[in-house]
């Protein structure tokens, strides 16, 4: 590029123009970039849309000729309305997703019967399709039909029967959160009738003392805690759950909580038959769990036996004192018959332990504990269904600091910070921690409080 210098033009105002005019060569230069890479873009999205349609007539052009020479209910229909099928499903046209499938059901149901395994993926793949749409009673319909799949094929095995009705129960409990205010209850009480038929149907085909129990058990116990601090709700899902369970049942919340207690005895008398010491241990921890819950004095008798059945397993006592060094929110949401199996699956919500060095206090973050509800802030919010797991729901995040007292109460729960940054979400969480009960922390020879504990607090805000 030439550049005239007048004769008045002085060194500063000539670099000055030489510099106003090599910004606007970049500036014109990155314009015809970017009107050629957005014509690029634009092209492919036109070659997109022309493949997309050639494709869609390919596969309504091979359906009309099948439906000519064979009937609009013939078996050879199913691959090609397949096709079509995840065809619209990788353009996210839902809707026309959803009617191939339905109707890739009806001609599976008449080919192969109503309860074949074949449409188990057509149902996966409705689920997925309702719940991105938001029609939750549609993916309650689709989880009713595996289950229905599962229950009434005869190739289907009692674990394969379990499995459905624990996604069942699953998914009534996140469309607690998803679904209207007013159906909430109605989800709850469903997930309650599925999880007493689990029980009937395990305990028919394992019997009552068999170890296959034990998971499904422990998740009666943990309903009978969900379910008083459901009544003890202060606001109107309380008053709810008081006239559709309370009246009809006449059953106090303490009550319900003391039944998920005896339950976890039956527990331990049932680990005690397998001989299993460490099991046993650990069957202990949890009656001992239940016994802080109900505020009884017997829990640290139960806690030490809990102590020398891991040592009579042939534990360490470091294995040991460790485990007791790390207090957990109560109670804990699965049953683990193991130390190791406890520690990892408590590390694997991102709990961090770091002890103390000279007899100072160990440095503790809790991980992630998510609350089930914005009036269930206390109880743990259940699993997603395995099919769904990816699924990610609104979510309120508090990060807390507090102390826990020697008899696993917290004190002085304050929030550092929250995401949303309000009033509101800052009061929930430490209303939650206020109202949680701790497995403490044990060091030499007695409980002790423990400082400075941080946990990363969720749960869903109210719709």
């Amino acid at each position: 590029m030439n550049t005239i210098l007048f004769p008045s033009e002085s060194s500063a105002a000539l670099l000055s123009r030489w510099s106003a005019q090599f910004f606007f060569s970049i500036i014109l230069t990155c314009l015809k970039i970017h009107i050629v890479l957005g014509a690029e873009v634009e092209l492919s999205r036109v070659e997109l849309s022309v493949d997309y349609i050639r494709q869609v007539d390919r596969y309504q052009d091979e359906i009309s000729a099948l439906e000519d020479e064979h009937g609009p209910y013939d078996r050879s229909l199913i691959e090609p309305l397949g096709g079509l099928a995840r065809l619209y499903n990788e353009n996210n046209i839902l809707d026309s997703a959803n009617s191939v499938l339905d109707r890739q059901l009806q001609l599976l149901h008449i080919s192969e019967g109503p309860n074949t395994f074949s449409q188990l993926s057509i149902l996966n793949s409705l689920v997925r399709n309702h719940l991105t749409m938001n029609n939750l009673d549609a993916v309650t319909n689709n989880f009713e039909n595996i289950l229905f799949v599962f229950s009434q094929n005869s190739d289907a095995n009692v674990e394969q029967k379990l499995g459905a009705m624990e996604d069942l129960i699953n998914w009534h409990a996140m469309a607690f959160n998803l679904d209207d205010k007013r159906n909430r209850i109605n989800h709850f009480l469903r997930a309650r009738g599925l999880l007493r038929q689990m029980v009937t149907i395990a305990e028919d085909n394992y019997g009552e003392r068999d170890s296959r129990m034990i998971p499904i058990l422990y998740k009666v116990a943990i309903e009978k805690y969900n379910l008083s601090a459901l009544l003890l709700s202060p606001d109107e899902l309380g008053h709810e759950a008081n006239d559709k369970i309370y009246r009809p049942e006449q059953t106090e919340p303490g009550t319900y909580l003391r039944q998920g207690y005896e339950i976890v005895k039956e527990i331990r008398t049932t680990v005690q038959l397998s001989g299993d010491k460490e099991a046993e241990g650990m069957a202990a921890v949890y009656e001992a769990d239940f016994q802080m819950l109900l505020e009884l004095g017997t829990a640290q008798r139960s806690y030490r036996e809990a102590m020398q059945l891991f040592e009579d397993a042939g534990k360490s006592k470091n294995e040991i004192a460790d485990f007791f060094s790390r207090p957990v929110v109560l109670p804990v949401s699965e049953f683990y018959t193991t130390l190791e199996g406890a520690i990892f699956a408590q590390d694997s919500s991102g709990y961090r332990y770091v002890p103390g060095v000279d007899g100072s206090d160990p440095k503790v973050h809790l991980g992630n504990y998510r609350g089930w509800n914005e009036s269930l802030l206390t109880a743990s919010m259940p699993l997603l269904p395995s099919l769904i797991s990816e699924f990610e729901i609104e979510m309120t995040r508090a990060d807390m600091v507090f102390r826990i007292s020697s008899r696993g109460k917290t004190r002085n729960p304050d929030a550092e910070f929250s995401i949303p940054d309000t009033v509101q979400a800052k009061v929930d969480s430490r209303k939650a921690l206020e109202a949680m009960i701790f497995r403490p922390r044990f060091r030499g020879n007695r409980w002790r409080m423990l400082r400075g504990i941080t946990m990363t607090y969720w749960y869903p805000p109210e719709k």
